[in-house]
């Protein structure tokens, strides 16, 4: 076989890999999940037979300790979401070829065991496609989304709870079409691109998240399309905030969900899968 042509293969299992590392990374490198980690290694060694290993081991403990307090108190997960949320405004231009809704967090194995539409984050993009196609009723409509697990329990796709709970708000999904293959935002652009095959011309609209639009729309761009951002579900108020409250569940949920997507700027740069490490 060639090297041209056995060149789809590696690139397919090169993305796959890239695709498995990430989910494997973001398990041991989320806020909660390492911070765990490492209270749990030092924990090990404040109980090591070896005086200076326990010394190292037991400041570790406070350290770890003190910073879980700290974010526990600290506002530090929307601070961290300010510059991803306050980047891009929503844009509402005159015309629109058609509109993008890219998947979230369906929960398609619990939609399976209580026989209904179950989603989280993504509720909040949902409300924001169907005011959007009311104000653009002539729009194609594209939802973008397959199973993002590392080992999905079920047949169904994000796609399919997706037409559901888009149906109950009003959208016409028998005109929308459904890409409900892709893993990750570089899957969502590279596959609905080829499904719908977008002159450079034409303006289409971009809906996901407030803090994922930076990485989505330059990734959208690197392929080619010509999308403005429509974010949905704001976490933030767009401000500096000092409040203090204990709230450590809470205050790691939205670390989570801002460094997850810092990591994910860096690693797309670095894969080559967008043009920039931030958006200018």
């Amino acid at each position: 076989m060639s090297i041209a042509a056995s060149r789809p293969r590696i690139i397919k299992e090169i993305t796959c890999m890239g695709f498995v590392l990430s989910k494997l990374f973001w398990v041991f490198m989320s806020p909660g999940n390492c911070l765990t980690l490492l209270l749990v290694i030092a924990a090990f060694m404040g109980l090591s037979h070896r005086e200076a290993c326990r010394n190292v081991g037991r400041r570790a403990c406070f350290g770890i300790a003190l910073t879980f307090f700290l974010i526990g108190i600290l506002p530090v997960g929307e601070w961290a979401l300010l510059p991803l949320e306050n980047l891009y405004p929503a844009e509402t231009p005159r015309e629109v070829a058609g509109i993008i809704l890219l998947g979230g967090d369906e929960k398609a194995v619990d939609g399976v065991s209580k026989d209904r539409p179950i989603y989280l984050d993504s509720g909040r993009r949902y409300i924001e496609f169907a005011s959007l196609v009311r104000r653009y009723p002539d729009a194609a409509l594209v939802y973008a989304g397959g199973n993002p697990e590392l080992t999905p329990h079920t047949t169904m796709r994000d796609g399919d709870i997706a037409k559901h709970a888009l149906a109950e708000l009003g959208v016409p999904v028998e005109k929308m079409l459904s890409e409900n293959t892709s893993r990750n935002t570089h899957e969502n652009a590279v596959m609905s691109y080829k499904l719908v095959h977008p002159e450079k011309s034409q303006t289409w609209l971009l809906v996901t998240s407030a803090y994922h639009m930076p990485r989505a729309l330059l990734t959208f761009q690197k392929v080619g399309w010509n999308v403005l951002p429509a974010p949905a579900g704001y976490l933030t108020t767009g401000q500096f905030s000092g409040h203090l409250q204990f709230n450590l569940g809470e205050h790691l949920l939205e670390m989570g969900w801002a460094f997850h997507e810092y990591y994910g700027l860096l690693a797309y740069r670095l894969m080559g899968y967008t043009d920039h490490l931030w958006p200018n």
